[in-house]
């Protein structure tokens, strides 16, 4: 996707200028150059932001006549508001790799979760090292072979993706089917509680005679 982007004034007064303008202050890196201060218009970002939930993917800053390929480095939520107050653009150059946090996602049903085991995902984005050429939109994972008490590690993956590298330990767990957890009965609980109840009044009340026998 392509957005216009603007070269701006840096400065708290002056990001709070451009954020009142309906857009966001950002800054972009990379290509060998210093580090250019931008503004990006709000709608035209928060579109893009939508369409790319859930995969990785490039963004195409115009500054005048020249247009950049990036990917967003880093992006500042407002924790109260949860609007976007600032973003880091890469840029994307040719033949030079990229690290980068990717999205996973789960393909196909386990059986082992119809027989009564629960699908847990360790991680949810994986940190990969790799070319712009060979850049996932996502990680997928299959599962429809994982039964009770299997797991899916990266070291099972990687041969689907020879040309990324993964930055995380081979032996991460991604996807793991967990045990079911068994039922306590509870009649049963409340069956001894009432015995220990019992003897406890039991041993009172044998305490009390034994004193009664004493004092006569």
């Amino acid at each position: 996707m392509k957005i216009k982007a603007v070269k701006r004034e840096t400065g708290k007064k002056a990001a709070k200028q451009v954020r009142s303008e309906n857009k966001i202050p950002s800054i972009l890196y990379g290509g060998g150059a210093e580090p250019a201060p931008l503004e990006v218009d709000y709608s035209d970002f928060y579109h893009y932001y939508k369409e790319s939930l859930g995969h990785q993917s490039f963004i195409f800053l115009q500054i005048g006549k020249k247009e950049y390929r990036c990917i967003v480095r880093d992006m500042q939520i407002d924790p109260v508001t949860r609007e976007i107050v600032h973003l880091d653009f890469q840029e994307v150059t040719a033949g030079q790799k990229l690290d980068i946090e990717v999205p996973v996602l789960t393909l196909g049903d386990a059986p082992g979760v119809k027989e009564g085991g629960m699908l847990e995902t360790g991680i949810r984005d994986l940190q990969i090292r790799c070319l712009p050429k060979d850049l996932p939109d996502v990680i997928e994972i299959d599962v429809s072979e994982l039964q009770i008490g299997d797991s899916i590690h990266i070291e099972d993956i990687q041969k689907k993706y020879p040309d990324v590298e993964f930055l995380q330990p081979s032996n991460t767990t991604l996807i793991s089917v967990l045990i079911p957890k068994m039922e306590v009965e509870e009649p049963e609980e409340e069956e001894e509680l009432l015995e220990g109840e019992e003897a406890a009044e039991g041993a009172e009340e044998t305490s009390e005679k034994d004193s009664e026998k004493k004092s006569e």
